[in-house]
């Protein structure tokens, strides 16, 4: 058997042990929820809070080195956000700084104007 994917942490891959254990837990927190819900779908808040408080810092040990490549990946990804952000907002700040600037010199011409 492969590893699989996390449900929740899809890039996280994992073992053939931990798949079976994860996806007992989904499968009951999923049961759970459609007793509660017969129309539930969708990833069970337990399931995800479980994974984060729970299974990921018990099983970190055998996962950190592909925790710290994806948190490596992510850096990178929010460089290339913020940079493109920046490209693309920057403009616009440009362009709100100068209405401001515009409206505010306006407004003391008018300001003026009615003291004389």
């Amino acid at each position: 058997m492969l590893s699989r994917p996390h449900p929740c942490l899809g890039w996280l891959y994992i073992s053939p042990a931990d798949t079976r254990r994860v996806m007992d837990r989904l499968l009951r927190d999923r049961d759970a929820e459609l007793e509660k819900d017969p129309s539930f779908s969708g990833m069970p808040q337990a399931f995800i809070d479980w994974t984060w408080r729970s299974w990921l810092p018990a099983n970190m040990h055998r996962y950190e080195e592909r925790v710290r490549e994806h948190i490596h990946y992510l850096d990178g990804k929010l460089s290339t956000l913020n940079l493109e952000l920046e490209q693309l907002a920057g403009g616009v700040l440009d362009n709100r700084d100068a209405a401001a600037d515009l409206r505010e010199r306006l407004q003391r011409q008018l300001d003026a104007r009615e003291l004389v």
